[in-house]
């Protein structure tokens, strides 16, 4: 994330909680979210500031950041079941044993453990995910 992004996304939580952060604050905050994903962040901002009454720490900012990451890879996750990833094997697999290896991907995101060959799969899909949205948004742009 850019600091103009972060600056942008804690000018927002501040004007939620009408609390001001010095630059000092907003220099700590950054480094500790710089390598958070944008999307993350202000996915965050926004849960947090509909759940707590009071400005958030940045641990607990930055907890809810790590939630959104996992909900990310988990619609991933269901993206590489649709598109047959799951399905894979020597041999094409049954749909039951497709949903458990789905179900095994899951699990490792939540704990936080997927295993090298998955990361390297999940950046491919996260690329194809993601042309495969701008596709969708400029269909959307044509129809309208």
């Amino acid at each position: 994330m850019t600091q103009l992004e972060f600056i942008s996304g804690m000018k927002r939580l501040s004007s939620y909680y009408l609390k001001e952060l010095t630059n000092d604050q907003l220099e700590a905050w950054y480094e500790m979210f710089k390598e958070v994903r944008v999307e993350d962040f202000n996915k965050a901002i926004k849960l947090i500031s509909k759940e707590n009454e009071y400005m958030p720490t940045a641990q607990m900012l930055n907890k809810k950041c790590s939630q959104a990451y996992k909900e990310f890879l988990i619609e991933i996750a269901n993206y590489m079941m649709e598109d047959g990833y799951f399905y894979l094997g020597v041999q094409r697999l049954d749909e039951t044993q497709a949903k458990l290896n789905l179900y095994k991907t899951i699990g490792w995101i939540e704990d936080s453990g997927m295993p090298g060959f998955l990361k390297d799969d999940f950046e491919y899909y996260i690329k194809k995910y993601k042309r495969h949205q701008l596709d969708n948004n400029e269909r959307l742009k044509l129809q309208c």
